[in-house]
Order: structure tokens, then C-alpha cells, then sequence
């Protein structure tokens, strides 16, 4: 749907002056991300400013003004009964109300999209390092991206991300940096202030992890606000999405060793480290690793646990590396790896 139509329908919503088949047309809309987030936002900020009730008392008195001038005017000349002259009135009082309110919502849009604006980064094949301008660092992991707003840093510090990210935060009480973690609805919000942590969120996964190297950050459940959770180094937070749409308990908190709070953020150095892990398990950290496609053709050699630790190694040299601990069989075909027993 065209911005201007979504508008449209938005502002007779706000007048009350919407149909059933215009409020359906708007759901559809609002099922896109962007125009869900802008009715929020619009909403909100005509909650705050008080805004819509505001605009018919200048328009009553507006209208009643025409109306006396039209009667004065063409009196003589035509039959104004107190019945159309009501209809006419209400309707044009209606329609002028839409599309004021239109009007003023599209200078809202326009303040908010250009107030809003975001930088989006993305990692496919290869992880990403990037500095964003208030000196924070962060690691993309593959198949992962963030958004960021512009200026960040000075008046607002706000990452939505997808995938995994370690974040090295630069200290700043003033302007805390707020990270959004998973869909709007059945996610996290992280706040922080100086730290350094990792965050786990592929979409494949039943739900996210976060890991705390040091500092500390607060999480909270964006479903139940009062559901949030201050973290200390070496605290691990594990957010579990199915939990949290069936209102039960989200977070689970482990106080781990320094190890494997490392574990957890060695692929920030390219290191896989793993320890007793079930090969089918391993095989998608694997393939992130090597950028490729791992089958096992044997459900006896997917239940087999392996442990070790992978830095620099090719996938040739990992892969013989397994077959030490297990004698399992192996092809490469391009970018297709086969493994049976």
C-alpha cells in the first residue's frame, strides 16, 4: 500500500470517521513493519501533544463562520431547510476534519521519518567489524545485520538487531545505548552504558542468549516490562520466545566461568570451540564457520559427541580432526560437505 493511502486511512481512524472496509484495508497495512511502527509513533505523539482534540474546535467555529456567510450571501436565491443545511454542514465538517488530520499527519511522518532515519549493516558470507561514530565497536557475526540511527551518539543510541552481535560498548550515562533483540511483539530490549557482551539471536534458535563479558546491562521482556533482569559479568541470560507468548517465565540467568563466557564469544576471533557437542549440533556452527553446506547421512553419527577447538584450521584439517575421535567417512563436493559413517 502507497504511504499517502496508509495515511489517509490512519487520519479516519484518528477522526472515527473510518469504514469497516477501510479498517480492514488498514490491518493489512499494519502488518507491515514500517507502517506499524509509524501509527505507534503518530498515535503517541497525538496522545502527548493532545493534538486531535484540539483540531475541531477551530474548525466548528470555522465552518459555522462559512455557513453564516453562504446564508447571508444567497439567501434570496436558494431553499437552506434546517435538515440540509445540517447535512451539508456535517458533511463538510467531516470531510475538512479528515483531511486536516491527514495533513498533519503527514507533517509527523515527515518530522519522524527525518528525525528516525536509520544506517543498516549487514553481514552475509563474512563477519563485519565496524566503529560507529561514538567510538562503540561491534562484530557482526554471517548472516547477521543491524540499523542503526544516524548521529549515533549524539542525542540517542538505538541498534535493532538480527542474528549475532559482540558489542563493545563506549561509555556514556548521559545517552545509554538501547539494543532491540528479536520482533517487536516477542523480544528484548538491552539498555546499556559501557560494557562489552555478546548476543545470540538467529532466528533458527528457540530464543536468545545473552552473554556478559563485563560492565553491566539491564534486559528486559518487551511483552512485560516489569519482567527485566540486571546482568553481572559472567552472567549468561537465555530468553526463550515460546515461554514468553505463553506468559511464563522468559529469562533464565546461569553465573558461568570466565571460560565459557569466552565460548560463548569466540567467534569473534574466528575460534570454535566446542565440548562434548552432538555432531548434529556442531555442523551449523560449523557450516557458519566455513561458509558451506554440511548433510550427515547416518543418525547413529549425528547423535556422536566431539570435542575441540577449531581457529585457523581448514575445513580438511577440521574434518580429519573429527575423524580422530570418530572413524567417519567424508566428501566435499564445492561447497557441499557429506559425512556418513
Amino acid at each position: 500500500m502507497e504511504k499517502d493511502k496508509f495515511i489517509l486511512l490512519l487520519s479516519k481512524k484518528l477522526s472515527k470517521e473510518i469504514s469497516d472496509s477501510e479498517q480492514k484495508q488498514l490491518s493489512q497495512a499494519l502488518q507491515n513493519e514500517e507502517y506499524r511502527l509509524l501509527a505507534i509513533q503518530i498515535e503517541h505523539y497525538f496522545k502527548e501533544k493532545n493534538e486531535i482534540g484540539a483540531i475541531v474546535p477551530p474548525l466548528d467555529t470555522i465552518w459555522q463562520r462559512i455557513a453564516k456567510a453562504e446564508k447571508d450571501l444567497v439567501a434570496n436565491k436558494f431553499d437552506f431547510s434546517v435538515p440540509k443545511q445540517n447535512l451539508f454542514s456535517n458533511i463538510l465538517f467531516r470531510v475538512a476534519a479528515i483531511l486536516v488530520l491527514f495533513l498533519s499527519i503527514s507533517l509527523v511522518t515527515y518530522y519522524l521519518f527525518n528525525r528516525t532515519q536509520t544506517i543498516a549493516l549487514a553481514a552475509t558470507d563474512q563477519k563485519i567489524f565496524k566503529i560507529l561514530d561514538d567510538g562503540t565497536s561491534i562484530w557482526l557475526n554471517k548472516q547477521s545485520s543491524i540499523t542503526y540511527n544516524e548521529d549515533f551518539g549524539k542525542h540517542q543510541r538505538e541498534i535493532t538487531l538480527k542474528g549475532e552481535a559482540y558489542f563493545d560498548v563506549v561509555k556514556n550515562a548521559a545517552v545509554p545505548l538501547i539494543i532491540h533483540v528479536g520482533d517487536r511483539t516477542d523480544g528484548i530490549d538491552i539498555e546499556v552504558k559501557g560494557t562489552a557482551f555478546n548476543v545470540n539471536a538467529y532466528l533458527e534458535n528457540d530464543g536468545i542468549e545473552v552473554a556478559l563479558v563485563r560492565g553491566f546491562i539491564a534486559v528486559t521482556d518487551r511483552q512485560n516490562v516489569k519482567n527485566s533482569v540486571l546482568l553481572k559479568p559472567n552472567d549468561k541470560l537465555v530468553f526463550n520466545t515460546k515461554f514468553a507468548k505463553q506468559n511464563l517465565s522468559s529469562f533464565r540467568v546461569l553465573a558461568l566461568k570466565p571460560e565459557l563466557i569466552f565460548k560463548a564469544t569466540s567467534w569473534v576471533s574466528d575460534t570454535l570451540i566446542f565440548n562434548k557437542e552432538k555432531l548434529v549440533d556442531l555442523a551449523p556452527k560449523l557450516e557458519k564457520k566455513y561458509n558451506l553446506k554440511i548433510e550427515i547421512r547416518s543418525e547413529k553419527l549425528k547423535e556422536k559427541r566431539f570435542s575441540g577447538t577449531f581457529t585457523s584450521e581448514t575445513i580438511y584439517q577440521a574434518l580429519e580432526a573429527l575423524k580422530l575421535s570418530y572413524p567417519l567417512t567424508y566428501t566435499i563436493d564445492k561447497q557441499l560437505v557429506t559425512i556418513k559413517d
